[in-house]
């Protein structure tokens, strides 16, 4: 064996992911709202009910929200037997140990139906034999959530967000924080009834967090920061610099074993896998609070790298025809999400010409 997935194991993993993002919502936030979210997702086939009954089988949940959850779905979800009903965590070797389920004794909740027909693949995971043997297999081999690390997600189920070229987007998260991906940016998201944390794997990222007795923790490249509210962001470039500007509230830094240094409005901290010690930026080169409505202010910048910024959002790439040009220093305000706009607006001052070929925007003397 290789131990290789095939593609519908592929699938039924992704299935399983999903269906525990959707249940750590309705744990972290269990609104009508979200919880018409559960039904509508497995409402839409038989592999999507079996991988929502596979989480909740796993998943430790509160009675009241397991009842409100089968009240809406109108099915019962019965739970591992040893399982907390609140956000205690079993140990894996009592898990795997447990006798037969409380499943096995309780009685129907009034009001609510036995699978329905269309979803006959789910009694697989509510009949007692199978239900234990799929269960043990999904702790095993990874198929669905690790309850051993105290969250319903583990690091490795964490929620992706990511966006590719040209593109800024804004995304709410499950605790009612908030983040917005610069264009390039894959962000990796965790949360459990303990603690909030994001992973930023490249690109930039503004996170709004709301106040929350768990703690926020954002990591990038050799440290973490860490606050409770504010609004902060953080950058890592493609040469694995971080640079760290809070915008409001309070938070800390922390990078190769330092003390946590508290972050000052206005004065960004930098650190790097090559140099981890954060050290203070004196003079930022730009202005860059607008950033997420595509705004930068440089004090001044050369040409060239002012280019390669605009270039992260066009469509057709902006081309200097002269490696001269490159040294030139621009100073002003650029939206550079409006590729057009900004071409006419640099080329000016230059007096360059600007030439659209099926190459690109061609910008000469």
């Amino acid at each position: 064996m290789t131990g290789e997935s095939g593609p519908d194991n592929r699938a039924s993993n992704r299935l399983t992911d999903d269906a525990a993002v959707l249940v750590q919502r309705v744990r972290s936030d269990p609104t009508e709202e979200n919880l018409a979210a559960c039904k509508a997702w497995c409402d839409r086939g038989d592999e999507y009910g079996k991988a929502f009954a596979s989480v909740m089988f796993i998943a430790p949940l509160t009675d009241e929200l397991r009842r409100r959850i089968e009240t809406i779905l109108g099915e019962r979800f019965p739970a591992l037997d040893g399982l907390p009903s609140g956000n205690q965590i079993v140990p894996a070797v009592e898990r795997a140990t447990a006798g037969p389920g409380p499943w096995e004794r309780a009685q129907p909740t009034p009001g609510l139906s036995p699978p329905r027909s269309r979803r006959a693949g789910r009694a697989i995971w509510i009949g007692v034999g199978a239900a234990v043997s799929a269960a043990v297999l999904v702790l095993a081999i990874g198929l669905g959530p690790d309850l051993s690390t105290g969250s319903l997600l583990s690091p490795a189920k964490a929620e992706i967000l990511e966006t590719g070229h040209g593109a800024i987007r804004s995304y709410s998260l499950a605790d009612g924080s908030g983040v917005t991906l610069d264009a390039d940016t894959r962000l990796e998201i965790t949360m459990d009834h303990a603690h909030r944390h994001a992973l930023l794997r490249q690109g930039r990222a503004r996170f709004t967090v709301k106040s929350d007795p768990r703690p926020f923790t954002i990591e990038v490249a050799s440290g973490e920061v860490a606050t409770d509210q504010g609004s902060i962001d953080v950058q890592l470039d493609r040469a694995r610099r971080a640079d760290i500007r809070l915008r409001e509230g309070a938070a800390t830094v922390r990078s190769d074993g330092q003390d946590a240094r508290s972050l000052v409005i206005g004065q960004p901290l930098a650190f790097s896998q090559d140099n981890p010690r954060s050290t203070t930026v004196a003079s930022p080169p730009a202005d860059t609070r607008d950033w997420p409505t595509g705004w930068v202010e440089y004090r001044t910048v050369s040409l060239g790298a002012l280019i390669a910024e605009a270039n992260r959002y066009a469509r057709v790439p902006i081309v200097l025809d002269s490696p001269d040009l490159e040294t030139l220093q621009a100073t002003g305000r650029f939206k550079l999400t409006d590729t057009d706009t900004f071409v006419s607006r640099i080329a000016e001052p230059f007096g360059l010409r600007v030439s659209r070929r099926s190459d690109g925007i061609h910008l000469s003397r």
